[in-house]
Formats: structure tokens, C-alpha cells, sequence
């Protein structure tokens, strides 16, 4: 629902210190995307946002859970209603190679790391160090 959007950056905030899906644009996944959602309390606790390529996958643009329920299965669980939903699409995403946990998952899920990528973003010059796995799974 549009009135998650807020809870939703206020989660990634929290998690990731940033926001990494703006204001704008969780509407936009609402509507045009994919937004999957865990709840504990009537708090989320987890979300899962995505979107359609222009090549006809499907993108995961953050896949974010609260701390005090990591090891839950709560990402999984987020993840597989996304696969479920998406079913013959292929699932990509670009992953921070130091978060075991992720790519822990992501292996588990199937996916295969397609590339090894500079910077994907082009946020800011002073993050050409930072790499990141492409990956890919095969939602058949």
C-alpha cells in the first residue's frame, strides 16, 4: 500500500543508514512493480522492491529486513513471494560481495553471478573500488 512507503525508507534508513529507494519511487514499485512486505506488531519488519527491465526482467532494487529478525527466513520468504509472483521472468540484482548473508541467500535461491561490476551505479567518482556482483536467477 502507498501509505508503507514511509515505513518502508524508514527501515532501509535504519538497516542501511541511507536511503536507497527514494520517496518517489515506492509508489511507483506499488503501482508498477513489485513491493512485497513482512509485518510483526503491524511494524514492517522486512520489504522486498523490484521493478520490469526494458529487456523484460525483473530487478530487485532492495531487499531489506530489520536486524532483530535476521536469521528468521524472513528475506527468503520475501524473496520466494517475489519468485512465485514473477514466475518465467528471471530475477537480476546487483550484490555487495561482502554481505555473506545475501549472497548466502542468493546461492540458495539459484542465482549466478553474472559479472563483476565497477561502481554500477555512477553515483560518485570516489566509489570506483566499490564492486559489486551482478546476478541472475532463473525463474522458470
Amino acid at each position: 500500500k502507498i501509505e508503507d512507503a514511509q515505513m518502508i525508507r524508514k527501515l532501509e534508513h535504519q538497516v542501511w543508514g541511507e536511503e536507497v529507494v527514494n520517496k518517489y519511487d515506492i509508489p511507483m514499485y506499488i503501482h508498477f512493480g513489485y513491493v512485497y512486505i513482512a509485518k510483526y506488531e503491524s511494524k514492517i519488519i522486512g520489504a522486498i522492491t523490484a521493478y520490469m527491465t526494458n529487456k523484460g526482467d525483473v530487478y530487485v532494487c532492495d531487499l531489506v529486513v530489520a536486524k532483530k529478525f535476521r536469521g528468521n527466513k524472513v528475506g527468503e520468504k520475501l524473496y520466494r513471494k517475489l519468485l512465485k509472483s514473477t514466475k518465467g521472468k528471471d530475477i537480476v540484482s546487483f550484490l555487495d560481495p561482502k554481505n555473506i548473508p545475501t549472497l548466502n541467500l542468493h546461492k540458495k535461491l539459484g542465482a549466478k553471478i553474472i559479472a563483476k561490476v565497477k561502481n554500477p551505479y555512477g553515483l560518485n567518482k570516489g566509489l570506483e573500488k566499490d564492486i559489486r556482483f551482478f546476478v541472475r536467477i532463473k525463474n522458470s
